[in-house]
């Protein structure tokens, strides 16, 4: 984190930027109401809470539970339901084979790719992946109808659609290289089509389970006894009979029983392979106030929080739809496009707070503007503070560490006639515009806040004091001891961008805290305090 609390330069320069942006912000127009707050310290679980209306942040799709119910109906048999119910949901597994990968055979290998299926009566999906791996090759379905892919070459279609009729089904593919593939369905030969291609080369070490890759096209289905074998398994091979489950074989690769009672869901073949769900968000002790039992949320790709609003917590005033919204971010480098970390498309406002991928704080009414700026959070690997305040009928106001970094002018309000029930943190819904980075204290209000009135100390409420200078045959740099954690830098120049260093030399400590000397010199030098 970078926080300037106070500048003093060799003369007379002694100037508080907070100061600044009270100077360039006209008075705040009206009082603010706080909407939510999330603080993230749970530090552990699958969900999150926030403080004002006690809405609960479910990580990931959501779409992937734990079912009593398998083809062989024992009583300690489970199965994984993915999207139940659910046309829009995208819940599927993940397994990284990365390490020593073994699902990554050559492309003259002949393998087999076995599953029970259980179709959601409702799905009405076009693509489905039952499993897929590497960007390389896939069973599924199109329509209902199995098939074979083989990516970037060829879809290869069975003639055969597994039922609709909440009963569980055996599917299986079997390939065989330079012949073609051959289709069963509850232990029944279905079809044998002949191919000549081969797979093309592996794009990544990653199985998917209930989706076509890593993008997604989840199913709606629930699955069981899934596996790969290493070769072209014959009809009596084949793991189709419900109630007695098949032994594993020497060729078996991967076998997902599903009979865990929560994620990640073992490998019942020889190497360790869990699968999970990628879009759950991590838990981080690296927070910008550093505090023992303070956490924070890391996001990587395809990970999110779905909130459910149905009781329209997050209500922006019709008749005064001014807004602040603020949150505490880390990320690293140049994003490749934008990210966003807040989105809501519901009727108490649609809104949406993200940071653009030349790092400037960026704000969007959905359905009126992308309202970019010039505010940067600067790229110094630490946590910064960024707000965005919208007043009604005049402006938004950008800042960044609690520095006014831009203003412009808006008069379009927003928009209440959208109408879903939930919003999302980390990403827009279903993960587009991945947030990739860590996220603490995501604060939303409505009404105007002013500059004081943001969370922009590391530790809330506890302002870590200023470097002071005094100027003798030395020049004495001095600054608290607590709170504990900070370093002190300097600049010779306070124009954009801004370029601090990190003063090497090892402070001593004083009276009145920690202190460095340093000979004078005729050029200006500005100091501030930063944590990393």
């Amino acid at each position: 984190m970078s926080i300037t609390q106070r500048i003093k330069g060799r003369g007379a320069i002694k100037t508080s930027l907070a100061g600044i942006s009270l100077c360039l912000l006209a008075s705040a127009a009206s009082a603010a109401t706080p909407l939510l707050n999330f603080e993230f310290n749970e530090g552990k679980g699958t969900t999150t809470t926030e403080s004002v209306g006690q809405l609960i942040g479910v990580f990931g799709s959501g779409m992937i539970v734990s079912e009593a119910g398998s083809p062989s109906a024992a009583a300690s048999d489970k199965s994984v339901g993915l999207n139940i119910g659910s046309p829009t949901g995208n819940g599927f597994l993940v397994v990284d084979d990365s390490t020593n990968p073994m699902l990554a055979f050559p492309t003259n290998q002949a393998f087999t790719i076995e599953a029970w299926v259980k179709m959601d009566p409702t799905d009405l999906r076009a693509y489905e992946g039952i499993g897929a791996y590497g960007g390389s090759y896939k069973m599924g379905l199109a329509n209902g109808q199995l098939l074979f892919t083989l990516y970037g070459i060829v879809d290869i279609t069975s003639g055969y659609n597994v039922p609709l009729d909440d009963a569980w089904h055996h599917v299986a593919s079997v390939w065989e290289p330079g012949v073609g593939v051959t289709f069963y369905a509850d232990g029944a030969l279905i079809t044998a089509v002949a191919e000549t291609r081969y797979p093309r080369a592996y794009g990544n070490n990653f199985l998917t389970i209930g989706a076509e890759g890593l993008g997604g096209n989840a199913i709606q289905a629930s699955i069981d006894r899934f596996r790969i074998h290493k070769a072209a398994l014959t009809i009596d091979q084949l793991d189709s009979v419900a109630k007695t489950p098949k032994a594993l074989l020497a060729d078996t690769l991967v076998a997902y029983n599903f009979n865990e009672a929560s994620l990640p869901y073992a490998n019942a073949a020889a190497a360790a392979r869990p699968a999970y769900d990628r879009s759950l968000p991590t838990w981080t002790t690296n927070t910008p106030s550093g505090k023992t039992n303070d956490t924070a949320l890391n996001f990587a790709s395809g990970q999110y929080v779905t909130v459910d609003d149905s009781s329209m917590k997050m209500a922006l005033d019709q008749a005064d739809p001014s807004f602040t919204l603020q949150a505490w971010v880390k990320f690293a480098g140049t994003p490749a496009s934008r990210m966003v970390f807040f989105f809501n498309n519901g009727p108490g406002g649609a809104i949406s707070f993200s940071v653009n991928s030349d790092r400037t704080v960026f704000v969007t009414t959905l359905g009126i503007l992308d309202a970019n700026s010039k505010a940067v959070v600067p790229d110094d690997g630490g946590w910064h503070h960024i707000a965005v305040v919208h007043e009604n009928g005049k402006e938004i106001r950008y800042y960044v560490d609690g520095i006014l970094g831009d203003t412009r002018a808006y008069t379009g309000g927003v928009i209440f006639t959208r109408t879903q029930t939930s919003f999302t943190l980390g990403s827009e819904p279903g993960g587009g515009l991945q947030f990739v980075g860590s996220l603490d204290r995501l604060k939303i209000s409505s009404g105007v806040l002013t500059p004081e009135q943001l969370d922009t100390w590391p530790i809330p409420g506890v302002q870590p004091g200023s470097p002071t200078l005094s100027i003798a045959t030395m020049e004495m740099i001095t600054w608290p001891t607590t709170p504990a954690g900070y370093s002190l830098q300097s600049s010779t120049d306070l124009g954009d961008p801004k370029t601090w260093t990190n003063v090497t030399n090892t402070p001593a400590l004083g009276g009145s805290g920690k202190f460095i000397l340093v000979p004078p010199t005729q050029s200006k030098v500005f100091y501030r305090l930063f944590k990393p």
